[in-house]
C-alpha cells in the first residue's frame, strides 16, 4: 500500500501529518501524547532541599522489578521510587 492510499484509508492529507509531525518534535508544546520533556531533577522539591539517604529493605522480585521500570524510563532507581513517593507523601 502506497503512501496515498493510507492516508486516504485514514481519511488524512500530508499536510495533517507534516504538523503534527511539528507538535509531537516540540519540546516546549503539550501534544497530548507524551508530557514534556524535563532534564535533570524536575520533582526536587522547590525548596532545593538537600537529597538525604533512606535505606529500606524490599523483597528481592520488587527491587528487580523497580531496576526493570527504572532503566525502561532511563532514570535512576532512586529518581524511579521518588516520583512514585510523590504522590503518596505531600
Amino acid at each position: 500500500m502506497n503512501e496515498e492510499n493510507l492516508l486516504r484509508k485514514f481519511g488524512m492529507t500530508s499536510e495533517q501529518i507534516d504538523k503534527d509531525v511539528e507538535v509531537l518534535e516540540d519540546e516546549n508544546q503539550d501534544d497530548g501524547v507524551i508530557g514534556p520533556v524535563y532534564y535533570g531533577l524536575h520533582m526536587a522539591s522547590a525548596q532545593d532541599e538537600p537529597l538525604v539517604s533512606m535505606t529500606i529493605k524490599l523483597p528481592k522480585a520488587q527491587l528487580e522489578s523497580i531496576t526493570r521500570a527504572s532503566k525502561n524510563y532511563h532514570i535512576s532507581r532512586s529518581e524511579y521510587v521518588r516520583r512514585k513517593l510523590a504522590g503518596a507523601v505531600s
